[in-house]
């Protein structure tokens, strides 16, 4: 007796998925991290009422996440000493207002003076 033809519906092989599978699941585990890591930095609420106003304060609830709460770095660059890679202060606003690469842009959740004083806590005040 000859032996049996396999089974082509045998549901117990598991087939590797294609490349393209592969790629569209790392595609969308990518963009799921980035979203959580650009909420994550930056987390602030938007109650008007709990909204820090010091220096420190904004930076603490918007910055510290990512760049460490003495300004000594993490998943941002480190910030003390910022002044000496941002000498005109503007640009340094322009950066916080608009964002660049992986830093999000801060112009739609702080407002023009909360921006100016954070970045002036960051210029004068951090030390890490």
């Amino acid at each position: 007796m000859a032996p049996a033809a396999p089974d082509r519906d045998n549901r117990s092989v598991r087939r590797r998925p294609s490349p393209r599978v592969r790629a569209a699941v790392l595609t969308a585990a990518l963009v799921v991290a980035t979203a959580a890591l650009t909420a994550a930095c930056g987390g602030g609420g938007t109650d008007s009422a709990a909204r820090p106003t010091t220096g420190k304060g904004i930076y603490l609830a918007n910055c510290a996440t990512c760049h460490g709460v003495d300004g000594q770095g993490g998943v941002g660059p480190r910030l003390a000493g910022v002044a000496a890679r941002y000498p005109d202060v503007d640009a340094q606003i322009a950066l916080v207002t608009n964002g660049l690469n992986r830093m999000p842009a801060f112009g739609g959740r702080l407002d023009p003076t909360e921006i100016r004083t954070v970045v002036e806590y960051t210029r004068t005040d951090l030390r890490g």
